[in-house]
């Protein structure tokens, strides 16, 4: 159950799309033709990533350059967004996590996120029990302060002067994983106790098939892993992906776009890069 929660949440919606298909290597793709007077550009991200392992394919900066706007899941150039996810992160009802699990579990998850995150459970009030697996499937990269894609390109964008939009929103987004019953969301937080030794093991799998760009060999590890998890799956990921389909349209027919999203989000029957094809784009690895 652990690598399957990993394999969900590691680092709030870093997830990997888990329908098998040959798709080629790349995580850089062009999106060109049906019309399009300039191409433009997918990149599959991994969110949270330590600063030694931070890679980009040599062709990225070159294409996030001709880009005339940049879109990530959520805008996170946006001044209100870092507001909007602390409070969509509060319990409306005022509940703390200690009101929502028994004394047992609250002691052990307790000692563990102190150990692992430095905090003590307690200080941050009516959270939510997403907030506390954000923050302990943080340390699943291996360092202290993760690096992430997403800051790297918002940062790329300001200083080119470039727009910072979202395929969707904040509230979207979070609503995701509130939505999951709230006994699921605390048996989650125990699982991150109870098999806290595997979480490295199996974020380094799966970083080391993002750095060898491998979409089919990281879509089969993840389809392994998220058996039993199918509903969670096509919220996460197919509905999400059909969603963001138009607004990539509307925009890559306006003008030049680098699109940044999860890289699960780019592989399968269902992901990114068939759903385009389908509209009658030709998409291109850039590996």
């Amino acid at each position: 159950m652990y690598k399957k929660l990993i394999t969900l949440l590691v680092s709030i919606f870093t997830v990997f799309q888990t329908q098998a298909q040959q798709t080629p290597k790349g995580l850089l793709w062009e999106i060109s033709g049906n019309g399009l007077s300039q191409p433009s550009y997918l990149y599959g991200t991994i969110h949270i990533i330590c600063p030694d392992k931070f890679f980009l394919p040599k062709s990225t900066a070159e294409k996030f350059k001709t880009a005339q706007q940049i879109f990530l899941e959520i805008d996170m150039d946006d001044p209100q967004m870092l507001f909007k996810a602390q409070k969509l992160m509060m319990s409306a009802d005022g509940k703390k996590l200690k009101d929502l699990m028994n004394e047992t579990d609250y002691k052990l998850f307790g000692e563990y996120f102190k150990k692992n995150v430095g905090m003590d459970v307690a200080a941050f009030g009516t959270a939510k029990p997403m907030f506390y697996m954000s923050m302990a499937l943080m340390k699943s990269a291996g360092c202290p302060i993760p690096k992430s894609y997403e800051e790297y390109f918002v940062k790329e964008a300001k200083s080119e002067n470039k727009e910072v939009l979202g395929l969707e929103t904040i509230e979207e987004q979070m609503a995701l994983l509130n939505n999951a019953p709230l006994q699921q969301q605390i048996d989650w937080l125990m699982e991150i106790v109870r098999e806290a030794e595997k979480s490295n093991e199996t974020y380094d799998q799966m970083l080391d098939l993002y750095k060898k760009q491998d979409i089919e060999a990281l879509t089969k590890m993840i389809s392994e892993k998220m058996v039993g998890m199918k509903g969670i799956e096509d919220e996460m990921l197919d509905k999400r992906n059909q969603n963001w389909i138009p607004v990539i349209e509307k925009n890559i027919k306006q003008k030049p776009t680098f699109f940044a999203v999860g890289a699960g989000h780019l592989g399968g029957e269902k992901g990114v890069l068939k759903l385009l094809q389908q509209k009658g784009y030709t998409l291109k690895s850039l590996e």
